[in-house]
């Protein structure tokens, strides 16, 4: 491995300025970072030490807290996000801490009988660029609340939110048992190799979770906990609220310009109600079409990603039909408009671009006559992260959830957002860990079961 480091550049999706140029860390500098994590791990495990790993964390949330302006820039600046989706995952940081400690620990049976949780020890920690703070911090805190230390690393595409998370955890006096690495994958697979570390959990694609479950099959008794992302879908029942319904799928389908691992990307609708609720969800797409800073829409990452994903709806299978949106724009635009399909031939089912996660703003409408048989299919979706049902009566709700095997149902709500204090995580390709509060126990800490 060279101990070379690569340069990490990043410009604003905004206006393309060069907003970060910071070499990646180096492989010496990883390994003494992993040093530091092992010898710091016996004094911050203890189930003792818990006192101090709570004042620790509470620092963190009040350094946090102070400096919330300066993350909401940066996430404006460098991850193209709009004001509001920026204030609110800087919202979310301090909150994290709050939960993880208030419910996540307060739960966990850390001294009772006949159960102990003890520390696996170092955990590895990648994050994605879609929510770089909250969802990297997401997995960073039930670690350390637990009693593990941590390597974390941001995403490669924002080295200037990755420095500033840094910055921020040394500020709070966690620098030894939490090291910020930046860097891409050569970064990951050194962690990922590394004896010293028993917990790996990360949020991305496809590709980087098979890329560390082949890094970590020569390990087994590492854990290896992984969300990558979903194929969502929501049903809309014949007794929906109409209005509730299309602007939640709206939302869902566009906000963050679709750039959300929960992200709706397929609304089922009755077939006699497909006309209507097809007009009013073209109506509803206007108010997500301006990407502006100030508005509710943000930009895509990088050109590169808009054109990653607009080049599979230029030439589409056929059955599935364009009715608005331009999958194109100028070269080096990171705008991508808000797409909306229908599909007219079930053959359309089997295409890539109904079948995989396409990571941008778009919504396939797809009727259904059948909304037993359109339930099944839903079940049989392998990206099985988060679904939505519509419908006035919680008793079909019910019946439905209970046949949709997805880490999230949700009852007339979007598919897009979780709740803190609760598991997080799909089923099938979607991944296999809950690193949510009340659930770090199991991921980041061994059960012990102790009888006297």
């Amino acid at each position: 491995m060279s101990s070379a480091p690569a340069v990490l550049i990043s410009r604003s999706p905004w206006d393309g300025a060069v907003v970060c140029e910071c070499p990646s860390t180096t492989a010496a500098a990883v390994a003494a970072a992993l040093d530091r994590l092992a010898q710091a791990f016996p004094g911050w495990s203890p189930a003792a030490r818990l006192p101090a790993r709570r004042e620790g964390l509470q620092r963190f949330a009040t350094v946090l807290r102070a400096a919330r302006a300066e993350i909401v820039a940066a996430l404006v600046r460098e991850a193209g996000k709009c004001q509001s989706d920026a204030q609110a995952e800087a919202d979310l940081l301090p909150r994290k801490i709050e939960i993880s400690l208030d419910a996540g620990l307060t739960r966990t049976p850390l001294g009772g009988e006949p159960l102990r949780f003890r520390p696996r020890g170092v955990a590895a920690c990648i994050g994605p660029f879609n929510f770089p703070l909250h969802l990297l911090h997401g997995l960073v805190v039930p670690a350390l609340a637990v009693g593990c230390t941590v390597l974390a690393k941001p995403s490669e595409r924002l080295p200037a939110i990755g420095g500033l998370y840094a910055r921020l955890a040394a500020q709070s006096g966690l620098d030894e048992v939490l090291q910020v690495v930046l860097g891409g994958a050569v970064v990951a697979s050194q962690a990922a190799l590394d004896e010293r570390v028993m917990t790996v959990a990360a949020v991305g694609g496809q590709a980087m979770g098979r890329a560390l479950a082949q890094l970590l099959a020569a390990r087994p008794h590492a854990v290896l906990a992984l969300e990558l992302g979903g194929v969502n879908q929501a049903l809309v029942l014949d007794d929906a609220d109409q209005a509730l319904s299309v602007a939640a799928i709206a939302e869902g389908a566009w906000r963050m310009a679709g750039q959300r691992c929960t992200a709706t990307r397929i609304v089922h609708v009755p077939r006699a109600q497909a006309e209507a609720l097809t007009a009013q969800l073209l109506a509803a797409r206007g108010a997500w079409t301006p990407a502006t800073p100030e508005g509710p829409a943000g930009m895509m990452i990088s050109a590169q990603a808009r054109e990653d994903f607009q080049r599979p709806f230029r030439v589409l299978p056929a059955g599935l039909r364009l009715l608005a949106g331009a999958p194109s724009a100028p070269a080096g635009s990171c705008r991508a408009e808000p797409l909306v399909l229908t599909l007219e031939q079930p053959s359309a089912r089997r295409a890539a671009v109904y079948r995989e996660e396409q990571f941008g703003p778009m919504l396939i409408i797809d009727p259904y006559d059948d909304p037993a048989e359109c339930c099944a299919r839903l079940a049989a979706n392998p990206y099985r992260l988060s679904a939505s049902v519509f419908t006035a009566s919680r008793e079909r709700f019910r019946i439905c959830a209970e046949q949709l095997p997805y880490g999230l149902v949700n009852w007339n709500r979007s598919t897009a957002g979780a709740r803190s204090d609760l598991p997080f995580g799909g089923t099938g390709a979607s991944g296999n860990g809950r690193p949510a509060a009340l659930a770090a126990g199991a991921l980041f800490a061994d059960e012990t079961v102790v009888w006297e």
